[in-house]
């Protein structure tokens, strides 16, 4: 493996090392892990950006139209904005 160097800001630092702590390989190990995380991330944000490129208002009206105008089943009701499943 290639070495590459990485330059944390000391506040980080600490919590770095206390994760780090919790696994085997250490700091290195870690940090690698969270930049593969990251890596995956990106490029699942860039499929789902592509994916929305081709798409079309248009489209998405008529498959829309498409579903019958019925009630929802029981549990699946929309929430008034702002509560949560506590």
């Amino acid at each position: 493996m290639n070495g590459f160097a990485v330059e944390l800001p000391p506040e980080l630092q600490p919590e770095v090392a206390r994760r780090a702590s919790r696994q085997t390989g250490g700091e290195s190990a870690w940090v690698a892990d969270a930049v593969r995380e990251k890596l995956a991330a990106c490029a699942q944000l860039e499929y789902l950006e592509a994916r929305a490129a081709c798409g079309s208002r248009d489209a998405y009206e008529r498959v829309l139209g498409k579903a019958p105008a019925i009630e929802p089943v029981p549990g699946d009701e929309r929430r008034p904005q702002g509560l949560t499943n506590d």
